[in-house]
């Protein structure tokens, strides 16, 4: 009888090793599917411009971001994140066409402005690509030309829609 009664705990113990086993796993599954979409979301390249060169960083556009354009223009400030400036840290960036699709093949600055700019400094577009819609667009652009104490070159690549 003894040994029945030491098997029955045997029994017990490694059942609930097992049901203890299922429910980690269960656990981590559920855990893992609640990080993943966070982390696929934030790769996305839409709605931000990831820069680099002179300047570094993404500039992402957030809930309290000013968006506005149309097929010719368009404007971009007060975006949810900044750049690696220590000094300068609210960016816009203002964009201008002489006529809708002037830049879409190659940016052209006689046809064509893009600025990235805080204050009185500012990275305008010398060479590279960019489309503009009705209140959206994208831009794979280098910025070598100067404003106020800006210097080096910077590349901005990137995609928005303004919301509404």
């Amino acid at each position: 009888m003894k040994d029945f009664a030491n098997q029955t705990d045997r029994f017990s113990t490694q059942r609930m090793a097992q049901v203890a086993l299922v429910a980690v796993s269960f656990l981590a599954t559920v855990l893992v599917s609640m990080v993943v979409p966070v982390a696929s979301a934030s790769a996305s390249t839409t709605n931000s411009f990831v820069v680099s060169g002179a300047l570094s960083g993404t500039l992402k556009i957030g809930p309290v971001t000013s968006c506005s354009g149309s097929t010719t223009n368009a404007q971009l400030s007060s975006f949810s994140t900044t750049l690696s400036s220590k000094k300068i840290k609210n960016w816009s960036i203002t964009i201008s066409l002489t006529k809708p699709g002037a830049a879409a093949k190659k940016f052209n600055s006689s046809t064509a402005t893009f600025v990235l700019q805080s204050g009185l400094n500012g990275w305008g577009a010398t060479k590279g690509t960019m489309t503009l819609g009705n209140s959206s667009g994208k831009v794979n652009l280098t910025l070598g030309a100067h404003e106020g104490s800006a210097s080096g070159i910077v590349h901005i690549k990137g995609s928005w829609k303004c919301a509404g």
